[in-house]
């Protein structure tokens, strides 16, 4: 594998938002292995904590918990408390199953159990009909922004990683299948000129099984301050501060396929992961028009 050539990044244009850098990764041991093989370290001295949190210290220690996808007892923790008060007050069970879309046909077959009184009397030896019901999940994609700036601890990111675990959950639960993409998106700062930067780990594919531990790895601290910044400063040229916190933009959204992004705002309080997951549901209705799903 050529890391240069995996970490090249792709030019966006937009119109009405400007010039977006994006790189995307296969998985996390594509992200990893690039790392490593071109030594491409963050190496300013910060503080231990911040950096990694109290759960999942030191870049070996976080390197074998992307790979084996074992998240911190923080993000466990908001996960369960989360899950529970997101569905007290918005009450999910009233979503099962919505995401699946069901086709009846009418079939042959000798042990069935509807006797076809036509192809009896017109002489057929199979005169045995039944009615197979074919569940079909409805594809979608969602993603989590785990750029925040500098004064969040590891709280806010065990918030982020714990609601995206929820709603992947949840979904899943209503019968889509879905898929996970977490990234890095911020406004750029640096020597190339663009306006923003993403990078994006894709960490469930679609009709994969749900493993809420690794979706949840995308809340670990040291994802974004140790293994991010490191490209960030060494290879893709930012400045001092290493760009700024924002919203997703609509233009990389599109270039994602994203339906619903969890976002900084919808992690402050368990009230406004319930105003994003109501969000999300609007947009499930209502599906922007460019997603493919």
């Amino acid at each position: 594998m050529n890391h240069e050539n995996v970490l090249a990044p792709k030019i966006v244009e937009d119109e009405n938002e400007g010039t977006h850098a994006v790189v995307h990764m296969k998985d996390m041991s594509q992200l990893l292995d690039c790392i490593y093989q071109g030594e491409i370290f963050w190496d300013e001295e910060r503080e231990e904590e911040w950096t990694y949190g109290k759960h999942v210290v030191g870049r070996e220690n976080l390197k074998r918990a992307l790979i084996m996808g074992k998240t911190s007892d923080s993000i466990v923790a908001k996960y369960h408390t989360i899950r529970g008060e997101i569905e007290r007050k918005a009450g999910i069970s009233k979503f099962v199953g919505q995401g699946l879309s069901c086709k009846r046909r009418r079939v042959i077959r000798d042990d069935g159990d509807d006797l076809s009184m036509s192809r009896l009397m017109g002489g057929s030896d199979q005169y045995w009909t039944t009615t197979e019901r074919n569940s079909q999940r409805a594809n979608i994609r969602i993603g989590m922004n785990f750029g925040i700036s500098s004064g969040h601890d590891e709280s806010s990111f065990a918030r982020l990683g714990a609601t995206l675990g929820v709603i992947t959950d949840i979904l899943t639960k209503m019968g889509y299948s879905v898929e996970v993409i977490a990234f890095d998106f911020v406004k750029y700062s640096g020597k190339n000129g663009w306006d923003y930067f993403g990078l994006s780990i894709p960490m469930k594919i679609p009709n994969e099984p749900l493993d809420v531990h690794r979706i949840m790895t995308s809340g670990l601290p040291g994802l974004f301050r140790d293994f991010c910044f490191g490209l960030m400063k060494n290879q893709y040229k930012f400045a001092t501060g290493l760009g700024q916190q924002c919203e997703t933009t609509d233009a990389y959204k599109q270039e994602l396929d994203l339906i619903h992004v969890v976002e900084h705002k919808f992690c402050k309080s368990t009230d406004d992961a319930v105003d994003g997951l109501s969000e999300m549901m609007k947009k499930l209705a209502d599906k922007p028009h460019w997603f493919r799903g």
